[in-house]
C-alpha cells in the first residue's frame, strides 16, 4: 500500500480510495485530510510514490522543524504564564525582580531563535 508522510506532523498516511476511486489521505494524529481530485494531481501522486524514498528526507526535516517551532511556542506560553503569576510591582524583592527579568530575557531569546529559524528557512527556499 502506498503512503506519504503528513506534512504537518510527519506521521505515515496510508492512501485511501473514495467511492469514485480517487485517492485521499487522513491523519489520525493531527486530523488533516488531503484529497487528490484532479487528473494531474493523481499523476503527480503516482510519480511521488515512485520517488518516495528521495522525498522522505525533506519531509522529516520539515516535521523536525515544525516540532522545534511548536516547542518554542509552548515554552514561550509557559514562561509568560509564570510572569503573569509573579505579577508586577515596585515593591518586589530583589529575588523576584531577578526572576521576572530572567524569564522576560528567556522569552526574548526564544523569539529571537524563532526569527532566526524563519530567516534560515527563507534562505533555504532561495
Amino acid at each position: 500500500m502506498n503512503s506519504i508522510p503528513c506534512f504537518l506532523c510527519g506521521h505515515k498516511l496510508e492512501k485511501r480510495t473514495d467511492k469514485n476511486s480517487k485517492p485521499y489521505f487522513c491523519c489520525d494524529s493531527c486530523g488533516i485530510q488531503i484529497f487528490v481530485r484532479g487528473k494531474k494531481g493523481r499523476e503527480l501522486l503516482q510519480e511521488s510514490f515512485r520517488n518516495i524514498e528521495k522525498a522522505k528526507l525533506p519531509f522529516r526535516i520539515h516535521a523536525h522543524n515544525l516540532y522545534e517551532i511548536q516547542a518554542h511556542i509552548k515554552e514561550i506560553e509557559g514562561i509568560k504564564a509564570e510572569i503573569e503569576k509573579i505579577g508586577i510591582s515596585h515593591w518586589f524583592s530583589d529575588e523576584k525582580l531577578h526572576i521576572r527579568k530572567s524569564l522576560e530575557t528567556r522569552v526574548q531569546n526564544l523569539l529571537l531563535q524563532l526569527q532566526q529559524m524563519a530567516e534560515e528557512g527563507q534562505k533555504q527556499k532561495s
